[in-house]
């Protein structure tokens, strides 16, 4: 083979492996001024408590198509809000989650799977000094760039729990056999998180 033939050749392999390399993962770092855990409880068997817990940090990989390959998030559990001091009082206390001892709780993604605007989200979620793994529905709410030219990607995702499973097993019924709390918490997440880089929304 001659010597322009063989640059010929090599110049097209490298061409050709550069259009067949999957595109560069896209970090993103979670805005915790601009995201939201809440979660929910049913009262008595009749009525539904809701409470906050503060997302501390965590960060979104994208990978080719834009959807997630890792997530992760940590939040604040010792300064979880149910707008009823007394409530938040015992729900820190050693009865439930004993934030003392367990101040933070933790997600780390595992398998994600779907497309950005309908995707599945398993992972361990770590709290009270237990890892399981739990499930989430997500979708991509949108992305905009900001003024200094960095990149905002929002989500949504909900998932339920059954608390029992990380050892919150307080029990107490009402004369009548209901639950003052019920076991299955249902996990609502609103997330914003900004490019670690200025790049172009897209």
């Amino acid at each position: 083979m001659s010597l322009p033939i063989r640059r010929l050749t090599a110049l097209a392999a490298v061409a050709f492996g550069l259009l067949a390399a999957p595109a560069l993962a896209a970090d993103y770092t979670v805005d915790p001024n601009h995201t939201q855990a809440e979660f929910t409880v049913t009262h008595l068997a009749i009525s539904h408590v809701h409470g906050a817990i503060p997302v501390t940090g965590g960060a979104v990989t994208l990978g080719p198509g834009d959807l997630p390959t890792k997530i992760t998030a940590t939040l604040s559990v010792k300064d979880l809000d149910t707008k009823a001091p007394d409530r938040d009082k015992d729900l820190r206390s050693a009865d439930w989650f004993d934030t003392d001892k367990y101040p933070t709780m933790t997600f780390v993604s595992t398998q994600i799977s779907g497309t950005p605007q309908a995707f599945t989200v398993t992972g361990n979620l770590t709290f009270h000094g237990v890892t399981k793994p739990m499930t989430l529905t997500a979708k991509e709410e949108g992305r905009i760039a900001d003024g200094r030219g960095r990149t905002h990607i929002g989500y949504s995702a909900t998932g339920t729990i059954d608390r029992r499973e990380w050892g919150l097993n307080w029990g107490r019924t009402t004369p009548g056999g209901a639950l003052v709390a019920g076991n299955d918490v249902t996990i609502s997440l609103n997330v914003e998180a900004v490019a670690s880089q200025a790049t172009a929304a897209h």
